[in-house]
């Protein structure tokens, strides 16, 4: 009740400041942190914050604009729609680079670097957030030390992400974030760059199983959001707790941690987080067999993750169009400048033609390598495409049709280790296809603990070592 009575009385302050006809520089800047950082249901922050963008523009504040353009790709993270995204931020960065504004130009490289990070694409985000680093170097003061300490502390996510936690670059990338925070001399700033810092500290500590510091940090994070009353990072931390508990065996812990996060979660539309928490509820339900509420919450997490899954891909395609479209104009420019070139040096037309001549084929012969290359691709995915749905279905054709698709890899498995059974070739191939432990239980009808156990008895038979991820192992076979 109190939290709908806050909301309320923030959307009437908010309603009246837009009902005015002139705005201070200072009125828009103060509006938007309230919108960003104090409202909890962020589809409401973003058609607020949207509404700033507009009145900055028209009162001719060009810092308050971009700082509310930058805060729109704040939220457009939390909600997942990295599609949007992308393309706020590519307009950013373009304002900020005319404007030779190198802080706005470093904050729309790193948001864009984020996205990418989300949907995969690990090269482009890292290349991204090193340009960020690059942009952070030519500031000063506190820009300098909170954008440098950020980058650091993404870079850490990435690895991540890209299951390299433990690779030693991580904690050299949190000594650099945490060194560069301290050096701030705004207090306020460096507490709110502090609680997200801290938490990448506990969860790098609990996947290198020092487990005392992993709860230090972790908690230090939680008291640290409590006092400043930050609801978001309150429940983000409290959903790692919850899987910090998860793995130690205190389910207890983990529950009341975990329902603490899913009740700040679903109000704050944050959807890749109240997928995480669902997913941690489903575990921590199976583990005190309470395997209604574990299906419950599997359930949850597994529509989630599907509808998630198709606004990437949307996003990945959408980003993939709009690379091609910009090759076609460098492409036409090239061709205006050149009839231009050869209406000038008429003197050198003999030479000009003889090289366009040469242009032309060589650029025609690389454009059926390509036609040919994006053929196969094509043909590729779509095989791929229809393993994964005989997979999924559990279709006695799977292993014969992968085998087909697959034929490097299936021969080299089964000459290297002759007696792997066909069922735990079957095994191999979903591991091969990048499915996880939860989906190769679903589509199996298997329970989470039985796929572990197949895992750990084809680790001892193949002799791969236990911190080796098997899903890469498999893809790098």
């Amino acid at each position: 009740m109190l939290k709908k009575i806050v909301f309320l009385l923030l959307t009437v302050i908010v309603s009246v400041h837009l009902l005015g006809q002139k705005y201070s520089a200072k009125e828009i800047d103060s509006l938007g942190k309230i919108a960003v950082f104090s409202m909890t249901n962020k589809k409401e922050a973003l058609k607020l914050i949207l509404k700033y963008v507009d009145i900055a523009d028209k009162s001719g504040y060009e810092k308050e604009e971009m700082y509310a353009r930058y805060r729109a790709t704040l939220i457009y993270f939390d909600l997942g729609d990295y599609e949007k995204l992308i393309e706020y931020s590519l307009g950013l960065e373009n304002d900020a680079r005319k404007s030779d504004n190198s802080f706005f130009e470093m904050l729309a490289l790193r948001m864009r670097a984020m996205s990418y990070m989300k949907l995969g694409v690990y090269n482009k985000s890292e290349s991204l957030f090193k340009q960020a680093l690059e942009k952070a170097s030519e500031l000063k003061g506190d820009e300098m030390s909170a954008g440098k300490g950020a980058l650091f502390s993404d870079l850490v996510i990435l690895k991540s992400e890209m299951g390299l936690s433990s690779d030693e670059s991580t904690l050299a990338y949190l000594k650099e974030s945490l060194k560069w925070y301290h050096k701030m001399q705004d207090r306020d700033k460096r507490e709110i760059a502090l609680i997200p810092l801290y938490s990448n500290l506990g969860k790098y500590f609990s996947d290198m199983h020092q487990l005392d510091s992993a709860f230090y940090y972790s908690r230090k994070a939680l008291r640290l959001s409590v006092s400043r009353k930050d609801t978001i990072n309150v429940g983000f931390i409290s959903s790692n707790l919850g899987s910090f508990f998860y793995r130690n065996n205190d389910q207890d812990s983990a529950l009341f941690y975990l329902k603490k996060a899913l009740s700040i979660t679903r109000l704050s539309a944050r959807p890749y987080q109240l997928k995480d928490v669902y997913d941690n509820l489903a575990l921590v339900y199976e583990k005190r067999k309470d395997y209604k509420n574990s299906l419950f919450y599997g359930n949850k997490y597994k529509r989630l993750a599907d509808s998630l899954r198709d606004v990437e891909k949307m996003a990945v395609n959408k980003e993939s169009m709009r690379d091609h479209e910009k090759s076609k104009q460098q492409t036409g420019r090239f061709y205006i400048t050149l009839r231009f070139i050869l209406s000038i040096l008429l003197v050198i037309i003999y030479y000009a033609v003889r090289y366009f001549k040469r242009y032309q084929k060589e650029r025609k012969e690389k454009k059926q390598k390509e036609m040919v290359i994006s053929d196969l691709e094509d043909k590729m995915n779509s095989a791929f495409e229809e393993v994964v749905q005989l997979a999924k279905s559990d279709d006695p054709a799977f292993l014969p049709r992968f085998k087909e698709i697959y034929p490097e890899f299936y021969n080299k498995l089964s000459e290297t280790y002759p007696f792997l059974t066909s069922g735990q070739l079957k095994f191999c191939a979903l591991l091969r296809l990048n499915f996880s432990t939860k989906e190769i239980a679903y589509y199996n009808h298997l329970t989470i603990r039985g796929i572990e156990t197949k895992k750990n008895r084809l680790r001892k038979q193949l002799g791969i070592p236990s911190y080796e991820d098997l899903n890469n192992w498999m893809m790098k076979f």
